[in-house]
């Protein structure tokens, strides 16, 4: 089946369910307009990718409440096909940076926040599609990696599985905990993948190990890797060799900076992407093949020229609009997201999704709603172009 096309409302804010649904109002509905009748037929559901905070979710576990949204959805003509739960709340306030991987898999309210997420999400997607919700993958580095701290996520992420099987059989709907692998995260590489799920999920699951291999699986997002220097077709195969399930691709691209110790334009461009809000993880390529790695590119730009001379390039995690190949003087990832789609196909995720949360910080980035919605506008349509 080919997999749906979407965008991740994190992009817009909204915490609680009425602002959740206000957003929807003021930009989804108009993307759906304007991308009408191609590559979204105006006479079908139009597919959303919803962000759903802690709060939100709670909202939900009232069946009389979910029962309105689900009606508000249908009479907008909108159908929820997958959930980001990466981050728990906030993701819209002044400075989010960190505490994006707060809590952890090692904490009770992250099980409790996934569950009643994945509860509401068996009653809003539409019937016959599997569900995927993107997660963190596990913690922070910063906050400890050893043994016991991936034994732990582990066990968490079972205990949902064996619930997310449970919730299979009352309501036919299979919904998928799909990892998200970011730089500095527990698992960032699909080398890390695979040891994880080989050595702590997969045979620590004992008799449980059949529903962590159906509902336990990974969100493959194109920005990350590519600023991991990973090739798509090598890190995609990889994965799928070991035995993990793909359930969503987020088509997303970076920032790109070829030799910036050798040009005080591209240094001054990439500066002004040092802003306060998110973590832009910076990893550079050196001249002989050695990788360097910074939390946040404010620690990089600090750097004088004289010590950036030796790095060939730099990649940052700042989603940036995935049909612009350049944003001059930089580059983007952008040729790295077009064959991680189509090396994507092997995988067979149930859903592609168009993550680009960083609008409203972007530099020159748009100022007006009908700008933002003509953006991702032209960012579906971009998308839809280059999936097989």
């Amino acid at each position: 089946m080919k997999p749906t096309l979407t965008y991740c409302t994190n992009v817009h804010p909204g915490e609680t369910l009425a602002e959740v649904e206000a957003s929807l109002d003021r930009f989804t509905v108009p993307l759906k307009r304007a991308l009408a009748p191609a590559p979204f037929p105006a006479d079908r559901p139009f597919p959303v990718g919803l962000y759903l905070s802690a709060a939100a979710a709670r909202e939900l576990a009232d069946r009389a409440r979910l029962d309105r949204f689900r009606g508000f959805l249908d009479e907008r003509g909108l159908a929820v096909v997958t959930l980001n739960c990466f981050p728990y709340g906030g993701f819209h306030g002044e400075r989010v940076k960190l505490d994006v991987y707060r809590p952890t898999w090692l904490e009770e309210r992250r099980v409790e926040f996934t569950l009643a997420a994945a509860r509401a999400l068996a009653r809003l997607a539409p019937e016959g599609v599997v569900a995927p919700i993107s997660t963190l993958a596990g913690s922070c580095k910063r906050f400890g990696d050893d043994v016991e701290t991936r034994r732990g996520i582990a066990a968490n992420l079972a205990r949902v599985a064996v619930e997310l099987d449970r919730l299979r059989d009352e309501t036919g709907r299979e919904i998928v905990l799909c990892l998200e692998p970011e730089p500095f995260s527990t698992l960032e590489t699909s080398d890390e993948v695979v040891r994880f799920f080989s050595d702590h999920l997969f045979g620590a699951a004992g008799r449980d190990e059949a529903a962590v291999r159906r509902h336990v699986g990974l969100c493959f997002d194109a920005c990350h890797q590519a600023v991991e220097f990973e090739e798509p077709r090598e890190s995609i195969g990889r994965i799928v060799d070991g035995g993990v399930r793909i359930g969503k691709v987020q088509l997303s691209s970076a920032l790109s900076v070829r030799a910036p110790g050798e040009s005080s334009e591209r240094r001054e461009a990439l500066a002004r992407y040092a802003e306060p809000r998110y973590l832009h993880q910076a990893f550079a390529r050196r001249r002989d093949g050695r990788i360097e790695r910074w939390l946040d590119l404010p620690e990089l730009v600090a750097r004088p020229a004289s010590e950036l001379v030796e790095l060939d390039e730099v990649r940052v995690h700042f989603h940036v609009p995935i049909d612009r190949e350049r944003l001059a003087p930089l580059d983007t990832t952008r040729p790295f997201l077009i064959d991680a789609v189509k090396a994507a196909s092997r995988a067979r995720p149930a859903v592609l999704e168009v993550e680009t949360y960083t609008f409203p910080v972007l530099p020159d980035g748009p100022s007006r709603d009908d700008a933002l919605v003509a953006a991702l506008a032209d960012e579906l349509r971009f998308a839809a172009e280059v999936t097989p």
